[in-house]
């Protein structure tokens, strides 16, 4: 019997043996899937972050000439070398002009963007429930005519149109140029940017991905009333630590060239700056050209800045 009983034994042990193992190993393999999700949302934030720096570059360019209520003559003014943008006669556009002095630097604490050395413009990228000028997707509003009663009517009525093509998606004017901003629901973007005015044309970029809606800290949220949005400062700080945010420095120039978007090329992400020359001879022709201005150069900042 004591033979018996002592092979009994050894079968409970290798039995909790393997039963360990297979504990072990399935560990293990959750850690490792744990592993790949993390690294998976981290490139997606990548990701995310590298397209905001697209957005955030033709943002300064067309904000260089346009979106201040009359036509602007650049970051640098073309016409006498002095910070802009600058319209026929204001110095600054409405609502700036009072903050900044004559050299477009920011007189004041609150002095907003565009003013020199004032506050960033901070954009998150969220998906609006009706975004301005929105034109429905109806592929035909005035469909062919197939029946016989209409193909005994003259060319004219054929093809005239009884419907206007495009139609707007909202019919009142005033909300269809106004659209609705309110982010639709369930499409909150994890991705943002801002956008900081360190010199005259010099811009320090900044591109991340995270919830946090583009807010450097708890006391810019505080001070925009948005303490609803995140809860205590506690979550902020904890949205904050979670993100991926990159730091980019981008020197506009008013030379202008083919309308062309070139961010890369065989492949290769190469920071090449937007309506390179170097794109064709289809990009220089005169009904091609583009007037909000080129890049110098755009170079990573590895570094945080001070002012962001």
């Amino acid at each position: 019997m004591s033979t018996l009983h002592a092979r009994r034994g050894a079968l409970l042990v290798v039995v909790a043996g393997l039963c360990s193992l297979l504990a072990v190993l399935a560990f293990a393999f959750l850690m490792r899937m744990r592993s790949d999700a993390e690294e998976a949302a981290r490139m997606s934030q990548d990701i995310q972050a590298r397209v905001m720096l697209s957005s955030a570059l033709m943002y300064v360019q067309e904000a260089s000439r346009i979106g201040w209520g009359v036509e602007t003559y650049g970051w640098r003014d073309v016409r006498d070398g002095r910070p802009g943008p600058r319209g026929f006669d204001a110095w600054w556009p409405p609502g700036v002009a009072s903050l900044v002095n004559a050299e477009g630097r920011a007189s004041s604490p609150t002095a907003t963007f565009p003013a020199i050395g004032g506050h960033a413009a901070r954009l998150p990228m969220y998906v609006m429930r009706t975004p301005p000028f929105a034109i429905t997707s109806a592929v035909a509003l005035n469909p062919v005519p197939t029946d016989a009663a209409a193909l005994g009517l003259p060319w004219e009525q054929l093809v005239n149109y009884t419907v206007p093509d495009p139609q707007p998606v909202l019919g009142v004017r005033a909300d269809f140029i106004n659209g609705d901003a309110r982010p639709r629901t369930g499409g909150i973007s994890a991705s943002w940017f801002r956008v900081y005015r360190l010199d005259v044309a010099t811009f320090i970029v900044t591109c991340g991905a995270g919830a946090s809606q583009g807010y450097r800290d708890w006391d810019e949220v505080v001070a925009d009333g948005a303490e609803a949005v995140f809860g205590t400062k506690h979550d902020f700080l904890a949205i904050r630590g979670g993100e991926t945010v990159l730091w980019y420095e981008a020197a506009w120039s008013d030379h202008v060239t083919g309308n062309t978007f070139m961010h890369g090329h065989y492949g290769r992400f190469s920071q090449r700056y937007f309506n390179h020359p170097d794109t064709g001879h289809a990009a220089e022709q005169p009904n091609m050209r583009q007037f909000a201005g080129t890049f110098t150069y755009i170079r990573r900042r590895f570094d945080q800045p001070d002012e962001w």
